[in-house]
């Protein structure tokens, strides 16, 4: 997130923002979306990560996922990861910050995925990491 409230442009049609969900990686990726993103319009971000998870998938039914993940360095290989679930997976954004600080979520990635491999709701108890 670029640390305004403004979001990024990721691309999608008006027919998929209605059954889609927010999806971050980490706490601090759901906390800015949740914090910095209600001004911008986002929804609220369902998160994998410790207590998040138990939040639930926001919507079970989702068929959309725009999934946040931190930098190469920290989640190495998520595209191959997010693979799993859904059979279309494309950079929308690249993260950044107005200051240029290298931080955890410095070159991380918003991914577009559509097309689950199976229901939103029944991918999530896979997806709980405790870090």
């Amino acid at each position: 997130m670029s640390g305004t409230a403004e979001a990024p442009d990721v691309g999608l049609p008006a027919g998929q923002r209605s059954n889609a969900v927010v999806f971050a990686a980490d706490y601090g990726e759901a906390g800015a979306v949740n914090e910095l993103g209600r001004s911008a319009g986002l929804p609220t971000a369902a998160g994998a990560q410790n207590t998040n998870w138990w939040w639930g998938p926001v919507n079970p039914h989702a068929t959309t996922v725009a999934a946040v993940a931190p930098g190469p360095d920290y989640a190495p290989g998520y595209a191959a990861h997010l693979r799993r679930y859904f059979r279309h997976v494309r950079v929308a954004a690249t993260l950044a910050n107005p200051d240029g600080v290298h931080n955890i979520e410095w070159g991380g990635h918003v991914y577009v995925c559509t097309d689950p491999r199976r229901p939103w709701g029944a991918i999530w108890p896979e997806l709980r990491k405790y870090a």
